[in-house]
């Protein structure tokens, strides 16, 4: 598999700053990003490049509205990748030929990662006497987690 190198991670991490005002950025990747796929999406996909994909994700999160457009799986998935702050969530859509449906044999998403991460999000309460009282909720989250998954191409949309 090809390995990005440190000229276009540094490209690929300082793009999303470059973008910021932009309202939806869009990354393509050829493969992947997620790590849900097991067998051989552990070698065929941006699992392969724990620190790499470690330090993009990093990046992507410092911006909203950061979408992966990718394929390889014959497969489509829709995964999240949850942030400290939800407005930074990262999510990846993912689809190939879908008329493809015999490949692969063997279906092997996970429905999300075995790793967490912690959110934060506010809750207002008003009081009995009318006062409201924001409180900041800590909760840990998957660091990955599948939102739509559609393993065969007899789907109708």
């Amino acid at each position: 598999m090809w390995s990005p190198g440190p000229a276009r991670m540094r490209t690929l991490t300082d793009t999303p700053q470059v973008n910021n005002t932009a309202t939806f950025k869009f990354v393509v990747t050829s493969v992947p990003f997620t790590g849900l796929w097991t067998y051989e999406g552990v070698y065929e996909t941006w699992n392969g490049f724990q620190n790499e994909k470690a330090a993009l994700l990093r990046a992507f999160q410092t911006v909203p509205n950061v979408v992966l457009l990718s394929g390889d799986r014959h497969e489509f998935a829709a995964i999240e990748f949850p942030s400290e702050d939800p407005r930074r969530t990262v999510y990846e859509i993912s689809t190939s030929p879908m008329s493809m449906f015999y490949i692969p044999f063997v279906r092997t998403l996970k429905s999300q990662s075995e790793g967490l991460v912690v959110r934060k999000r506010e809750v207002v309460n008003v009081l009995e006497n009318g006062t409201a009282v924001t409180e900041t909720i800590e909760e840990e989250v998957p660091q990955e987690r599948v939102l739509k998954y559609i393993a065969d191409g007899n789907y109708k949309w």
